[in-house]
């Protein structure tokens, strides 16, 4: 076990905990970036728990230039097994790329977007006798529509930052 990579991981984990400093166990760790998980993969089941997790996990990736696979980012890992995993990682450039590219396949969720962008097309013509829910309807589209953007361009930045930081990392 790396010493160095299991303090810098626990240093990433308590920036992204809703109560740094508390105990945990590293049985299940990361179900202690919400402030009192309630049970195992606690993390995984909301969408604060979600959005600390990721941002854990991307610093992680950035820090270490690897690349966790969809099923690593579904795996709740011991605390040992985490860092044993980034250092396996680490290790295999090839594979961390193989990841990468799945992600960027994976894509940002464009199929959701439009999914809910026809249910507010649905939903106005319901209501299109009630300008004032139609002009609602369009806020709302117009606002999903435009933090999906976002949301999905700051992904892809993230992926290609990534990208580069595992290319040019020490092999």
């Amino acid at each position: 076990m790396d010493a160095h990579a299991r303090k810098k991981i626990i240093e990433l984990f308590e920036r992204h905990r809703a109560t740094p400093g508390a105990p945990y166990d590293d049985a299940h760790f990361l179900d202690f970036l919400l402030a009192k998980p309630k049970s195992k993969r606690a993390v995984y089941n909301s969408f604060g728990g979600l959005r600390r997790f990721n941002a854990f996990v991307d610093d992680v990736q950035y820090e270490f230039a690897v690349c966790f696979s969809m099923n690593d980012r579904d795996e709740n890992y011991p605390l040992e097994r985490f860092v044993s995993r980034v250092l396996e990682l680490q290790k295999s450039r090839r594979g961390s790329l193989k990841s990468l590219d799945n992600q960027v396949k994976a894509g940002a969720g464009w199929p959701v977007l439009l999914l809910a962008d026809l249910g507010l097309l649905i939903a106005s013509l319901f209501l299109k006798t009630s300008p004032l829910a139609v002009a609602a309807i369009i806020g709302i589209a117009v606002f999903l529509n435009s933090w999906f953007c976002r949301f999905a361009w700051r992904g892809r930045a993230y992926l290609a930052a990534l990208r580069s930081r595992i290319e040019t990392a020490d092999g």
